[in-house]
């Protein structure tokens, strides 16, 4: 029984590496591919990883019983413990990165975003007109133009979102129809409301691409996150 359990976690644990390896190759030889070709290319590369593995379940079996199992069998049990805490490592990284639901049995999420820019930056232009709120993940957005504000020299535009789910509480703010991202510091399943952040410029180092000209001197934003019962207005 030993000599069985061992054989089995060593060939579910190292068939994936098969599935990986083999999806890769093809993915990487048809990297580029549109269209009818593209996609021909991803079913190739998923149903040929998925053969890999079944293949690759078989010959770890047949090696480790036939070659590795009479004297090696300790040195094996230890791979099976790398391997098998390996994989709870990965696992454990991408269900971080993924979006998780944001529900609340008597009570909604609402995330408030304050935009703010100065007045020699506006031009003269509406505030609103220049930026533009999106959150990343899943919500129902709630513009504010009608509470836009002045503040000495700044311009502040509100909005509001209730989001359904979220994974690493992500903003994106088009300016002049660039991207501009912020990560904002909430709590991953926050249980109760914040206070307001401070005002927060765009940081670089979180940009997909370069930042526009003279936003990341002149845009900043604050948050907060609340939750708020049912059938009450805000």
């Amino acid at each position: 029984m030993e000599r069985f359990a061992t054989l089995l976690v060593a060939s579910i644990c190292t068939a994936p590496l098969f599935f990986f390896l083999v999806s890769g190759l093809v993915f990487a030889s048809n990297r580029g591919l549109n269209g009818d070709s593209g996609l021909a290319a991803a079913y190739l590369g998923t149903w040929g990883g998925f053969l890999a593995a079944f293949v690759g379940f078989f010959v770890v079996w047949f090696l480790a019983r036939y070659y590795l199992a009479e004297n090696y069998l300790r040195y094996l049990q230890i791979y099976d413990g790398v391997a098998l805490v390996g994989w709870f490592v990965l696992y454990l990284n991408w269900t971080s990165d993924q979006p998780y639901s944001l529900d609340y049995s008597d009570r909604r999420a609402v995330l408030s975003i304050e935009a703010r820019l100065p007045k020699s930056f506006l031009n003269g232009a509406k505030i609103d007109s220049l930026i533009e709120f999106q959150y990343i993940g899943q919500d129902m957005d709630e513009p504010h133009p009608d509470q836009i504000r002045e503040e000495g020299d700044f311009v502040i535009l509100p909005w509001d979102t209730t989001p359904l789910d979220a994974n690493k509480w992500k903003m994106r703010i088009f300016v002049y129809n660039k991207p501009v991202d912020f990560i904002l510091n909430i709590p991953r399943h926050p249980q109760q409301s914040t206070e307001w952040s401070v005002w927060t410029a765009p940081v670089p180092e979180q940009q997909d691409g370069p930042l526009p000209d003279g936003v990341q001197q002149n845009l900043t934003i604050r948050y907060r996150f609340r939750l708020i019962p049912y059938g009450i207005q805000e």
